[in-house]
């Protein structure tokens, strides 16, 4: 017992970069779990655009009325300088000069048989190569020829003009599509991330507290001791064991409380809690191995190797094993490299679990495969034990 109480007084000495990893995975997992309501209405982008009236004629009221329906109207008078300026820094997305003499032109248009384009009466600056530029002429030009057409039907210009406004309106004839609801996808995407934070918060906090046990100072002084060097290892081991399970509960409670009620004490649900704690046990494995090597504990103003393994293997095992990026999006050769890593089959067994409805008899491969990568890393840990053990005597 007292080197399991040491093991926990040890870990206080690292406790910032525990505090710090621990933070990062809740706050994620709790972004994750956060409902947001999709959009049910369809709304056209409005942009910020700088109109500017010379004619003041009713056709170019109308206009600016109708682009002050769609848009959002910059005021002020400003140089050529200016308009320069915030045209480059996107404070607006286009200036528009209504010249004198529009009304009188546009009345014409309507009384002239050839079809002649509306908006090329108009005096415009912006940017030709962005969509919104396009968006906004298209709207401009659907108006301002919706309207000539009218008035050529004997319509008067208000009339015309509030037609083309209520014609133009997409949101009564255009709605969202409905998507089918999958009520497993947002749980299965937050236990998808999980296998990152478990590892990365275990071993911010284990890995430099068992490594700074193997100091060869401590270790020779616990052989010489009365204190039995198998007791302290299962004391280590416990310790690590007690992290580890403590971290899984944890997160496991953060991805299944908000908005999964239903889902809750189901069997995938069981079976993905499974498969958490089997993840847990190949990593706490894999952990075993690293701290068998002579990697040693960072001293003050020394690169900390704890951080590094933290951070390699963590980032590595997730966006080969499906935890960032999902299975089906990954090529062929680094779905390979994946499956040498035990959050391949974690991903691959969760994907059953909430898209083929498996059973347990189904996924105890992929269990089986991860608890595999962990006796293998196991062994290989005893190995180098062993060596480094033999090449200090």
């Amino acid at each position: 017992m007292q080197i399991f109480k040491t093991f926990f007084k040890v870990m206080r000495q690292y406790k910032i970069s525990l505090a710090i990893y621990s933070a990062i995975i809740i706050f994620m997992l709790l972004m994750m779990t956060t409902g947001q309501k999709p959009d049910e209405e369809v709304t056209l982008n409005k942009y910020t655009i700088l109109v500017v009236d010379n004619d003041n004629s009713e056709v170019s009221k109308e206009l600016v009325k109708f682009l002050d329906s769609k848009h959002n109207l910059k005021e002020g008078t400003y140089s050529d300088e200016q308009i320069k300026d915030m045209l480059y820094y996107l404070t607006i997305r286009e200036y528009i000069e209504i010249p004198e003499g529009f009304g009188e032109n546009f009345t014409k248009l309507t009384e002239a048989s050839d079809e002649s384009i509306a908006d090329s009466l108009l005096e415009t600056t912006y940017d030709d190569s962005m969509p919104y530029a396009i968006f906004i002429n298209m709207q401009i030009n659907q108006y301002l020829n919706s309207v000539k057409d009218y008035m050529k039907s004997g319509v008067s210009l208000t009339d015309a003009s509030s037609k083309c406004i209520d014609t133009m309106d997409t949101s009564k004839f255009v709605e969202m599509q409905k998507k089918e609801a999958v009520t497993s996808e947002k749980i299965y995407s937050t236990f998808q991330y999980l296998p990152f934070g478990i590892m990365t918060i275990i071993f911010s906090g284990v890995l430099p507290v068992v490594m700074s046990f193997n100091e060869s100072e401590k270790k020779n002084r616990t052989i010489i001791s009365s204190y039995k060097m198998t007791s302290r290892n299962i004391s280590l081991v416990l310790g690590c064991a007690t992290i580890a399970v403590l971290v899984t509960v944890i997160l496991d409670i953060i991805a299944s409380y908000r908005n999964n009620g239903p889902l809750l004490f189901t069997t995938p649900w069981y079976l993905s809690i499974a498969n958490t704690f089997i993840y847990t046990l190949s990593i706490t494995m894999l952990l075993s191995m690293i701290t068998s090597l002579p990697l040693g504990v960072a001293k003050k103003g020394s690169a900390n190797p704890n951080s590094y393994i933290t951070c390699i293997l963590g980032l590595s095992f997730s966006f080969l094993g499906g935890t960032f990026v999902d299975l089906s999006l990954l090529g062929d050769k680094v779905a390979k490299v994946g499956q040498f890593t035990p959050n391949y089959w974690y991903s691959v067994g969760l994907k059953q679990i909430w898209y083929e409805g498996a059973t347990f008899n189904d996924v105890a491969g992929n269990f089986g495969m991860q608890l595999l990568f962990g006796l293998v890393c196991l062994s290989i840990g005893l190995v180098f034990t062993r060596f480094f053990g033999d090449n200090k005597a």
